[in-house]
C-alpha cells in the first residue's frame, strides 16, 4: 500500500525543508507549496514543488487539483520583530 502524499506549506524554508526530507526518506510522496518570500528553492530536497502563496485560494485549489493529497503540514511562517 502506497503511503499518503503529504502537502508541506512552507516546505522551502528551514524547517519545512527538513521535515520535506524526513517525509521522502520515510518513503512518502511530497508536495511541496511555498511562495518563497522567506525561503530558498534549492532547500527542498525533492518531491513536487508549486510555487504558491497558501493565502491563495486558486493556488492551494491547483495543488488539490493536480495531486492526490491526503495530509497537510503547514510551516510556513513570517517572523516579524517586536518593537
Amino acid at each position: 500500500m502506497q503511503k499518503p502524499t503529504t502537502l508541506v506549506v512552507g516546505g522551502a524554508g528551514y524547517i519545512g525543508s527538513h521535515m520535506v526530507l524526513g517525509l521522502l526518506r520515510a518513503d512518502y510522496p511530497v508536495v511541496t507549496l511555498d511562495n518563497l518570500s522567506r525561503g530558498h528553492r534549492e532547500l527542498v530536497p525533492g518531491g513536487e514543488f508549486v510555487a504558491g502563496d497558501i493565502g491563495n485560494p486558486d493556488d492551494v485549489a491547483q495543488v488539490f487539483r493536480e495531486y492526490p493529497v491526503k495530509a497537510v503540514m503547514h510551516l510556513a511562517e513570517r517572523a516579524i520583530p517586536r518593537c
